[in-house]
């Protein structure tokens, strides 16, 4: 009998263990469908993927960071952020030194679906969240890209818990109201009203975001006709001049260069029907380029507007703009700013 009693004893307390161990933890279903348990209370989190440091700056959370990808640390990010002046940069985060990640005392890090190197990371008690894939695992609809958007942002704040949770029904609650606007009157265009649109990504204004980038579904929704979604590669591919002559766009969006006078003052674009009628809008920046961060809700308004400026006319960037900085940045962003992120331009004006 008193070893029945020990046995219930030790399960007992088994289970009590357990259960102060588990809650203690949380499980995240990553996007790439991996369950992964962490500590409720992590307070040293990576972030290696290029949009997740805004994803986190925008859930509210960056004091929790302590390595960056390279991509994170510009103009915009240092002084709506100042915190990431201290924050250790992650040189190739998708080929990373363990050790130095190790040092840092990392917890988890917001990854890439890349099985290898998720596997080094493990190796040394770090474990990864996948909320990014490689360019060949892109969504293929605008439906798959809309889900996609929401629940990067949605696996970002289970992993920081908190008050992350409660930013991220505010953020999905911004986005929803956006992208159901547009769409509500893109889907009506005629044919004839869709206009054709190049969407110029770098190197002369040949290399674009092709087939299933984000820029195609933003363009897509905001009612325009993605002229190199048919292309061979996803995310990015170069392209000829002659294959753009072919193309003739109507419009023409520059998304990370400083200035359209790459395209507008070369003769060899000349003839096409956007530079002819002033069609060539640079696109603005922020604390990540728009095209690929939670921001991408305000580069759908911005294209929307540029596209169909009379359907649009009731969406103002500025107030956008000013709202999103102080709503999920916290930072009280000024007039003359704004002007410079509608630019392209940094906090200096340059």
């Amino acid at each position: 009998m008193k070893k029945f009693f020990k046995a219930v004893g030790i399960l007992c307390f088994s289970v009590i263990l357990s259960s102060l161990l588990y809650a203690n933890e949380t499980e995240v279903i990553d996007l790439a469908g991996r369950k992964v348990t962490i500590p409720k209370e992590s307070k040293k989190v990576l972030a290696l993927t290029g949009p997740s440091f805004e994803k986190i700056l925008m859930l509210g959370e960056t004091e929790k960071i302590v390595g960056v990808a390279p991509s994170a640390v510009n103009n915009w990010s240092k002084i709506v952020s100042p915190n990431i002046k201290n924050i250790p940069i992650i040189k190739n985060p998708k080929t990373p030194n363990v050790e130095e990640l190790m040092s840092l005392g990392a917890e988890y890090a917001f990854y890439w679906n890349l099985p290898e190197s998720i596997d080094k990371l493990k190796q040394v008690g770090i474990k990864a969240i996948v909320t990014q894939f490689p360019s060949n695992d892109n969504p293929k609809t605008i439906e798959e890209f809309i889900k996609f958007q929401k629940d990067e942002v949605r696996v970002t704040a289970q992993a920081l818990g908190g008050e992350a949770l409660e930013k991220e029904k505010l953020w999905n609650k911004y986005f929803d109201s956006k992208v159901d606007m547009i769409l509500s009157r893109t889907k009506n265009l005629k044919p004839e009203e869709i206009p054709n649109v190049y969407y110029a990504r770098s190197d002369e204004g040949l290399v674009c975001f092709s087939k299933n980038s984000y820029p195609q579904f933003l363009v897509e929704i905001a009612g325009g006709n993605y002229l190199a979604k048919d292309t061979l590669k996803e995310m990015n591919d170069i392209v000829t001049i002659e294959k753009i002559i072919s193309w003739n766009p109507d419009v023409i969006f520059t998304g990370r260069l400083k200035s359209t006078g790459i395209i507008t003052d070369n003769p060899s674009w000349s003839g096409l029907k956007a530079v002819q009628n002033n069609r060539v809008y640079l696109c603005p920046t922020g604390i990540k380029d728009w095209d690929y961060s939670s921001e991408n809700i305000l580069l759908l308004q911005y294209i929307a507007k540029m596209l169909h400026p009379e359907l649009f006319k009731d969406i103002d960037m500025k107030k956008e703009i000013k709202y999103y900085y102080n709503t999920f940045y916290g930072y009280d962003i000024s007039d003359e700013n704004i002007e410079n992120i509608l630019n392209h331009k940094d906090p200096s004006g340059k």
